[in-house]
């Protein structure tokens, strides 16, 4: 069941606060990880811990799948965190978190294929290359997703992105770290 849930944590190093700033432990780089990933799976992380908790609990991983389209039972999230549950706590700590997120996931796709799909959506003229409007991004996923994810939770979804003052999203980016193949 775990399997298939790692792609999509994909999507999406004990990194210690000390004054503000995150140390990225050495454990995590021996992952393969850099230093930059790790800080932005730590992002990642401290998006879905909702009630900031420092773990992410069922409810906290079922509402970010519901939140991505994705339909699933209580007993299937229950399933996969016990899977990624090494320390059978009931909870992901972010060890585990990094843990699943640096093993490479299969997918049915590759980078090129990732970025093409992008640049195929990218309607608003002078539009930096790698990179796609918040509008244009939102209007594609209304497009071909609005069947089974709701223009509120579209919205929500691209409210959470990291999107430049201009509004851009560097998609390029993005693919490039989650897909490496």
């Amino acid at each position: 069941v775990a399997s298939f849930y790692f792609y999509f944590f994909h999507h999406f190093h004990t990194a210690l606060m000390s004054k503000g700033k995150f140390i990225v432990s050495k454990k995590y780089l021996d992952l393969g990880l850099t230093e930059q990933e790790v800080c932005d799976l730590k992002e990642v992380f401290d998006l879905i811990d909702k009630d900031k908790g420092g773990t992410l609990t069922i409810d906290e991983v079922k509402q970010l799948m519901e939140l991505l389209g994705m339909k699933v039972q209580l007993n299937e999230v229950e399933a996969m965190v016990t899977e990624i549950d090494l320390d059978q706590s009931g909870c992901v700590d972010f060890d585990e978190f990094v843990q699943v997120m640096a093993k490479q996931a299969e997918v049915p796709y590759n980078r090129e294929e990732a970025l093409r799909a992008f640049r195929m959506f990218v309607e608003a003229p002078n539009t930096p290359g790698g990179c796609i409007t918040s509008i244009d991004l939102e209007n594609a996923l209304n497009k071909y997703c609005g069947s089974t994810i709701s223009s509120e939770e579209i919205s929500r979804l691209i409210s959470m992105l990291d999107v430049t003052a201009d509004g851009y999203l560097d998609f390029a980016k993005k693919v490039n770290f989650y897909l490496t193949k």
